[in-house]
């Protein structure tokens, strides 16, 4: 897959179930979901968890274009397409990976990933529907460079969870702002208190956040 290509995820609940229990819970976020719907995530994440999490680090605090052109000169420098391996990675030199732009911290990411899965330290892939999300995330942001927030995006948007909650996202906070009206940000765990409600299906009502916020801000303004 290049890293333009979107694709549906793939989700592991109803998504219409998802949404009738959100507007019903939440008439407020029902006028959103009305509006905006239906729940239709994507992603460019790569063929498995452990390349998606690869790429993650490659992407952070990059641009979308020069974190993809890195990205794509990172796969050549490991003589791999879309899934190289752990085991390519840690076969690499640092001069190679470095080369193909590659921060020392980035790189020390990558081999710390690679370790962590040929150590068998990473939760099993063809079982990951048997660990929880509180799970996952403790096992993958273990791992240098990999912060909750990126394992949260990869719940989300990668393995389709029904109950993801964002609370540090800065569009969800923006967006929930927006949509109830109120004068500054919410705190994180103010927003989570908020959101209760929205349980099991918080994956949704934060998607919903960001689309609410990206109306808001396609608004024309006064002046």
């Amino acid at each position: 897959m290049s890293d333009d290509a979107l694709r549906p995820t793939r989700l592991s609940f109803d998504p219409a179930v998802a949404q009738a229990h959100l507007a019903a819970v939440d008439p407020i976020l029902g006028r959103v979901i009305a509006e905006r719907g239906p729940y239709a995530p994507s992603t460019t994440a790569a063929p498995d968890v452990f390349h998606s999490l690869m790429r993650a680090i490659v992407y952070q605090q990059l641009s979308g274009k020069a974190a993809g052109t890195i990205h794509g000169r990172v796969l050549a420098a490991l003589g791999a397409a879309d899934a190289p391996g752990p085991r390519a990675i840690l076969a690499t030199d640092t001069d190679t990976l470095r080369g193909a732009g590659l921060s020392a911290n980035k790189e020390a990411s990558l081999r710390a990933l690679a370790m962590a899965a040929t150590a068998g330290e990473l939760p099993d892939e063809t079982r990951l529907a048997d660990y929880s999300d509180a799970e996952l995330i403790d096992a993958y942001s273990a791992i240098r460079g990999i912060g909750r927030w990126t394992v949260e995006m990869l719940l989300l948007f990668h393995l389709g969870r029904p109950d993801v909650m964002p609370i540090h996202d800065l569009g969800v906070r923006k967006g929930f702002a927006a949509v109830y009206g109120l004068a500054e940000l919410p705190k994180p765990k103010a927003l989570e208190a908020a959101c209760e409600a929205w349980r099991p299906y918080r994956s949704v009502g934060s998607w919903f956040m960001w689309r609410a916020l990206e109306a808001a801000e396609a608004k024309p303004q006064p002046g």
